[in-house]
């Protein structure tokens, strides 16, 4: 039964502490996806807007050759033209944009709708052999381009704010993850001290009445008992104790009878042997006359007398049985101290 307790009581430890261990590397690998998360998107969102500012750029290059009568080979207008559409399509795969309450998806939306436009007025000046026309488109492309570098740049900014909000809440959310292990782990360290008292409890405390109860049979007093309601071995080893002491107790008490018996037999007999022993040195006392040799003689058997009868008397007064040692090897029964009500610390029975 003990062993059950403690088994019970050790392996609530064990399921607290990996509960805590798995708890906190689950939060610990959710804090790990989101920086990568936010650094993969961070990367992503700011290769797609360079690549849309680029192609941008490189078609206004082209558009600035043909201005200057230079080629009028439309095969890099034309690269330029489909990369800026490549781009504006990665970009609007992503979260950042596609979240429609956010501002990144404003700042498209504007590139989107200044886009077209762009497209058209880079192909009618490609394509425009009248020099005033193609004066009037470049004009247009020019002021559309302008737009779309100021949204482009707004977009960089947004995009960046956002990626610093998310690192941000990713702190916070490390930090109240830290709170909270330190917090747990606390109150895990106050939880496993109150059972760690709880099972030195369930073994010190009996412990200690059985030591207790050891040093009073040394004592011999027998009538001290061990009281536990555990229900487990320490219970068993408490009941075995006060049987063996309400043994111990008992046999005391037979001997303490026997021994009153044996006083009441000898008092019988010494009292009658006494009384004509007595008249005997009375006698002998009226005939001495003067002689004090022999009254000191009558008073020393007197007195022996006394002792002797006095010993006996004592006998069916004895509580408790105590031996001391008579000669070597040999014990004799110490009438002062089974007298005693309280037994001393050291006498044998």
């Amino acid at each position: 039964m003990l062993r059950r307790k403690l088994m019970l009581l050790l392996s609530s430890l064990v399921i607290i502490f990996a509960g805590l261990a798995v708890l906190t590397t689950w939060l610990l690998q959710g804090v790990l996806g989101d920086l990568d998360h936010l650094t993969v998107d961070a990367a992503e969102i700011t290769k797609s807007v360079g690549e849309l500012s680029s192609s941008v750029t490189a078609a206004e290059v082209e558009l600035y050759t043909l201005q200057m009568g230079g080629s009028r080979h439309l095969d890099r207008l034309i690269e330029s033209v489909e990369r800026t559409e490549q781009a504006l399509e990665t970009l609007s795969a992503h979260y950042v944009v596609a979240w429609p309450d956010g501002e990144a998806a404003d700042v498209y939306r504007r590139i989107s709708q200044h886009y077209p436009t762009f497209k058209q007025q880079l192909g009618m000046l490609a394509t425009s052999r009248d020099a005033e026309l193609a004066a009037f488109h470049y004009q247009r492309v020019l002021a559309i381009s302008i737009l779309l570098r100021s949204d482009l740049l707004e977009l960089a900014e947004t995009t960046q704010s956002h990626v610093r909000s998310e690192q941000l809440a990713v702190t916070r959310k490390f930090r109240w993850i830290v709170f909270g292990v330190t917090l747990s782990s606390l109150l895990v360290i106050n939880v496993s001290v109150m059972l760690l008292l709880r099972m030195t409890g369930l073994v010190l405390r009996p412990v200690e009445k059985l030591v207790a109860a050891s040093r009073e049979l040394g004592m011999e007093r027998f009538d001290h008992r061990v009281e536990l309601d555990q229900r487990d071995e320490f219970d068993e080893l408490a009941r075995a104790y006060n049987h063996l002491a309400e043994q111990l107790q008992d046999n005391e008490l037979r001997k303490i009878e026997m021994l009153h018996q044996v006083a009441r037999t000898l008092n019988h007999e010494l009292n009658n042997a006494a009384a004509i022993i007595e008249l005997q040195l009375q006698l002998a006392d009226r005939r001495s006359g003067q002689d004090d040799t022999l009254h000191k003689h009558l008073h020393q058997i007197r007195e022996s007398l006394r002792r002797m009868t006095g010993t006996v008397e004592s006998l069916k007064h004895i509580r408790r049985v105590v031996l001391t040692d008579y000669v070597t090897g040999e014990k004799m029964l110490d009438l002062e101290k089974s007298i005693e009500s309280q037994p001393a610390e050291g006498g044998t029975s």
